[in-house]
């Protein structure tokens, strides 16, 4: 595997998170685009209607569609990423520091979906846990002698049946 495919949607999501404290302090803006308006009107016109974050099966049907149509995974990342910005910029009743924690959260969505299709048919959800609960995950992880995010999916498994 090369890590080149890799490399324009991570640059992408990197711009996005350095541009993070800067953009808490300063008005909001969307990255520009560096596709061309027909990838752009490609990618907008397969996007799930609403908030993606809400539809990972819908994401993950665009994301599909766009493969079948030949764009590469960068192209797809960096186009969703840009087409789903001004619909976060639109959302009056949030501050540009949320605006752009909700673009930064949905552009590593959009990475990990995007990628994780590539190899395995899965969707990679994002748990924010207060630190006291993580500490007490990591130290039965640690105890079961597997990694975190191992312990955190076998209680999961463990719970759904």
């Amino acid at each position: 595997m090369t890590y080149a495919k890799f490399l324009p949607a991570t640059a992408f999501v990197l711009a996005v998170a350095a541009a993070q404290p800067a953009l808490a302090a300063g008005a909001f803006e969307c990255p520009k685009s560096t596709l061309e308006a027909s990838q752009a009107a490609t990618i907008k016109a397969v996007l799930p209607t609403g908030d993606g974050l809400d539809a990972p099966d819908a994401l993950d049907a665009a994301v599909d569609s766009l493969r079948g149509k030949g764009l590469g995974s960068g192209l797809i990342i960096d186009g969703v990423i840009t087409a789903y910005c001004p619909g976060v910029a639109a959302q009056a009743g949030l501050s540009d520091a949320q605006k752009t924690e909700k673009l930064a959260g949905f552009a590593s969505r959009v990475t990990r979906t995007v990628y994780s299709l590539d190899s395995a048919d899965a969707v990679i959800l994002d748990v924010a846990f207060p630190p006291q609960i993580l500490n007490d995950i990591n130290a039965k992880a640690a105890a079961a002698k597997v990694a975190p995010e191992a312990f955190v999916r076998q209680a999961v498994d463990a719970a759904l049946k």
